[in-house]
């Protein structure tokens, strides 16, 4: 897919950044489109088509596009209704999916939908008289190294290609199979997560206590972080709907500005190395991912166990605002 410096992919904005990173050492073109803050970081079909066609106007051959979904560094979590539109967006204009799906089994608000089973219903529906969905070129991605273990010094996953022409697959195969093995307890891992203990067998119960365990301690982590974000001067946050992310805008007085020109700092870093000095909590600011001009974010995951180090961050966050009012 970028086989050509005028190979383009479309990523989305605010993104992982090493998609951008490999597109860079591929010699490829990043196609950038921005997700809408205002529908809780969603894909916005209308900005897809902008950023499409702007980049074919410009020369580029726009080969794929990536989603993150659930988002990093968003957190957002796609309805169906988006899922479909991207692919039909993506059979129109015969692009290869790539679904980035490694946060699927963290999901807050109602339940994940894969991209493979949009694909699914599409080539089954009504829409598909044509046959216009039965060539879509799909690669969904997952990792034990995200979702419920969380444990991201376990590395293993998959992608799954869905569509692809058989001897396409047979070079990848190829290809992937001269690379070193993960850990002996990655594949472990990857293995359980295909293959779960199911209801009956003698470790499922510990299994499912120690699962739902960690997938209740992440969402009360994320509904205490998200209700102090709400009472946080100038920060507002959507609500908890999957990954392990939020990404909150915040608005910084003018001051504070100025201090982190004066330190070469962009306003969100600035704030960030400030909060990691204060309180030794590590977020991200929104420049390391992508963010519209203008506006100033950072990525806090809900890792940490406890939620003591909520209030760590509210008293932070009052301090500074009260220093450069």
């Amino acid at each position: 897919m970028c086989s050509s410096p005028e190979a383009g992919i479309l990523v989305p904005i605010p993104q992982y950044p090493l998609y951008t990173a490999t597109l860079s050492v591929l010699g490829a073109q990043c196609v950038p489109y921005y997700l809408d803050e205002s529908k809780g970081w969603g894909t916005d079909l209308d900005t897809i088509r902008e950023a499409y066609k702007k980049a074919k106007d410009a020369g580029t051959n726009v080969r794929a596009i990536v989603i993150i979904n659930p988002g990093n560094p968003t957190g957002a979590s796609l309805d169906p209704e988006d899922v479909r539109s991207v692919l039909e967006f993506a059979a129109d204009n015969k692009l290869v999916v790539m679904a980035d799906e490694v946060y699927q089994t963290n999901i807050f608000q109602g339940k994940f939908y894969s991209f493979k089973k949009g694909l699914r219903e599409l080539q089954k529906s009504d829409k598909n008289k044509d046959g216009k969905f039965d060539s879509i070129e799909l690669a969904s991605l997952h990792s034990i190294s995200k979702g419920m273990v969380g444990e991201c010094g376990h590395r293993g996953g998959y992608f799954e290609m869905v569509g692809f022409d058989k001897e396409v697959v047979e070079q990848i195969y190829k290809f992937v199979s001269i690379m070193l093995c993960p850990p002996v307890i990655g594949q472990c891992i990857v293995e359980m997560m295909c293959n779960p203990p199911k209801e009956g067998d003698e470790s499922y119960e510990l299994y499912k206590k120690e699962y739902d365990g960690i997938f209740n301690g992440l969402q009360d982590r994320a509904t205490a972080l998200y209700e102090a974000f709400k009472q946080m001067e100038g920060v507002e946050c959507q609500s908890p709907a999957g990954s392990m992310y939020l990404f909150p805008t915040i608005s910084l007085p003018e001051k504070a500005q100025e201090a982190a020109k004066k330190e070469n700092k962009s306003p969100d870093e600035y704030y960030c190395f400030r909060l990691l000095d204060a309180t030794g909590i590590c977020v991200v600011a929104g420049s390391g991912f992508g963010q519209r001009e203008g506006t100033l974010h950072f990525r806090t995951t809900f890792l940490a166990p406890g939620t003591d180090w909520v209030g760590r961050m509210t008293k932070f966050h009052k301090e500074f605002m009260e220093e450069f009012r």
